[in-house]
């Protein structure tokens, strides 16, 4: 927990005759990241993949190919689970048949598919010319006719009686455009194409070389495309049989092909000489133990597991496994979209497990919709039990919750009022449950948005504060352990004396700012922010040089950041309260049909305001962890814990 988990560097060594049991083992416990060899030692070389390596590949490319022409993926599912032992035999018999058909049945799709297309835009062509009363015939074999052809909105029959008397212009009318076709001598082909460039909604056609009217091939085409189809259907269907009859064995198989070629190709990753072999890895130091009884047992003692000594350049290259309470593990995802965190950095999933749903409910902060993305994280939770998108849902499910809490808060469902609207001690809207809002110590519920705008305000500066000070003593930790304390007071307790020294110095000199009050210089709180203000900058000066200075700035621009918190709840229950007012002042007030619209304004308006809802808060909250949090402390760039083994799915030992 703010920590990755604690790991060891192992060396495992054994005699190549317990090789194989030592891979199945370690592969089984899902537990040890191969450190690949650099065959940087003498007498070793890197191991060779199992023989049948390159045939369990070339099965599992051929696997994967069906799968993806099926449509299949890793997130299908089937009834139950298939024997490990059973499938070898099972995708002997099966899988050159199944690639055979599939092949097939995929090629006539695809055929039929091209034959179809082809057709379309034959029709697509022909269907303008339909319009005029000449045959596809007509318009090509000339040596001394020009023939122009194309759609046209303006009349321009005079345009090219004034150059040539010798024409012939047939008119129609296509999908609301004109369309001409035009014959004239070809020695005024120049001067026709000029008039006809001159007129900029030309747009000319080039009729297809076939013969006949344009309307009998169009009823031969449209009777192709039924049949292509009918065919395109029939295939489909037979494609999707194909899909439900095999869906078992192609998933179950590709994960056993996938698992047999990772055993078969780790020697790769090894160090071998003529008679032994040597791995080394990374695993969860409490695991050790463990690591070493099931080895032993599994090659009869044959084996040697040891743990190494690392130097500070290997410590680097730890892998990284998160460790987190299960309520915290989907903000994980944000963390890793962002990068992966240092084996000695803080793990800021948990501080994102409160910050983010926070600043979410501080931003939406309305109960009727919280109460709708409580609905909507289920029902996608529902369908899809795991992967990104599950923990996205958990993430919008924790911040659901948030916005209700925030919405008593604020009094608001829907952008109406929870509690009575009062104006000195007289009821000035009744509220849904008809009460006035109740009194929690000093704070007076409802707190409404729109008229305590400015404590609203300062309360973001304050929430802003608090987090980039989060973030700036997390780097003094972080730096502090990786370069020691000194080099700790240079990069950030620098920050932390000039942001709250300008705190110090600024909030007593506010009433003089806005002219409300003269200037008190002997104040002892101002005088001790200067004094903070001007030591920050030296140790900033000494640790970063002058040019440092420039940043101070972007540490002002952190904390105003958070002003959007504000910004985006006024927008959003802004829009709620024009939604219902139209409807409540303008529709419902004249009945009948006008009520009608106003329930579908409502539902429209209120559904906008919930995407907006989803997306503005969604996407600001992380944009505050990322930007204005994490440039304090995180520097990133760790590799992700992945040890060798496989979660099985569709498959069983």
């Amino acid at each position: 927990m703010l920590k990755p988990e604690k790991m060891t560097k192992v060396v495992v060594v054994g005699t190549k005759d317990v090789l194989e049991q030592t891979i199945e083992t370690l592969h089984r416990m899902n537990l040890f990241h191969i450190a690949d060899y650099d065959e940087s030692e003498s007498g070793f070389k890197i191991g060779k993949p199992h023989t049948i390596a390159s045939k369990l590949s070339e099965r599992l490319v051929t696997l994967r190919s069906i799968a993806n022409q099926l449509g299949l993926s890793e997130k299908s599912s089937i009834k139950g689970r298939v024997s490990a032992k059973e499938l070898p035999s099972v995708i002997e018999s099966k899988l050159s048949h199944l690639e055979e058909e599939v092949s097939s049945r995929q090629d006539a799709i695809r055929v039929a598919e091209t034959e179809l297309k082809t057709q379309q835009d034959l029709e697509d062509a022909i269907k303008p010319l339909a319009t005029l009363p000449l045959s596809l015939e007509d318009y090509t074999g000339y040596e001394s006719i020009r023939v122009f052809v194309g759609f046209i909105d303006n009349a321009i029959e005079d345009a090219i009686r004034a150059e040539t008397s010798q024409y012939e212009l047939y008119t129609g009318s296509f999908d609301g455009r004109g369309t001409i076709a035009l014959a004239v001598p070809v020695e005024k082909e120049a001067e026709i194409t000029k008039v006809l460039q001159d007129e900029s909604t030309f747009v000319e056609l080039k009729p297809p070389k076939l013969e006949g009217s344009p309307q009998s091939l169009l009823d031969g085409i449209k009777n192709k495309k039924e049949e292509l189809s009918t065919r395109l259907t029939g295939l489909e269907s037979e494609r999707e049989r194909i899909k439900t009859e095999y869906a078992e064995f192609i998933l179950s198989s590709e994960e056993y092909l996938t698992i047999e070629t990772q055993k078969a190709e780790a020697p790769l990753k090894f160090a071998t000489s003529e008679n032994s072999f040597v791995a080394e890895g990374w695993i969860p130091i409490d695991r050790y133990d463990d690591l070493g009884r099931r080895l032993s047992e599994s090659t009869g003692g044959k084996i040697y597991v040891s743990k190494l000594e690392v130097d500070e350049e290997e410590e680097k290259h730890v892998p990284i496994a998160l460790s987190n309470p299960k309520a915290a593990k989907p903000f994980e995802l944000l963390v890793n979209t962002f990068s992966t965190p240092k084996y000695k950095e803080i793990d800021p999933s948990l501080i994102l497990f409160i910050t983010f749903p926070l600043f979410y409910g501080l931003m939406l902060g309305d109960i009727g919709y919280g109460v709708l993305l409580i609905f909507l994280s289920w029902i996608i939770m529902s369908k899809v039990k795991s992967g990104g998108l599950h923990e996205l849902c958990i993430i919008l499910l924790y911040s659901a919750f948030s916005t209700i809490f925030f919405g008593i808060i604020y009094g608001e469902v829907f952008g109406l009022p929870l509690f009575n609207i009062v104006h000195h001690g007289v009821v000035e809207e009744y509220g849904i449950l008809a009460i006035n809002g109740p009194h929690i110590g000093m704070l007076h519920l409802p707190v409404h948005r729109f008229a305590a705008v400015q404590p609203l305000l300062a309360m973001t500066f304050v929430v802003g504060i608090l987090h980039v000070t989060l973030g700036l003593l997390i780097g003094f930790r972080n730096v502090g352990v990786e370069h020691g304390v000194k080099h700790a007071v240079l990069e950030k307790l620098c920050w932390l004396l000039i942001l709250f020294g300008g705190i110090m110095a600024i909030v007593p000199a506010m009433p003089a700012i806005m002219g409300s009050a003269t200037m008190n210089t002997q104040d002892p709180i101002f005088a001790g922010g200067i004094v903070l203000v001007i030591v920050g900058l030296i140790l900033l000066v000494k640790g970063e040089g002058p040019i440092a200075i420039m940043e101070i700035p972007t540490l002002l621009s952190n904390v105003f950041s958070y002003a959007r918190i504000l910004a985006i709840g006024l927008s959003s229950a802004g829009i709620a309260l024009a939604v219902n007012t139209i409807c409540k002042d303008v529709l419902f007030t004249q009945g009948g049909v006008f009520f009608a619209v106003g329930i579908l304004v409502l539902i429209i308006g209120h559904t906008i305001n919930l995407l907006l809802g989803i997306i503005g808060p969604g996407l600001h909250s992380l944009r505050l962890q990322y930007v204005e949090f994490f440039t304090k402390f995180y520097e990133g760039g760790g590799t992700e814990y992945d040890p060798f083994g496989f979660i099985r799915k569709y498959t069983e030992e």
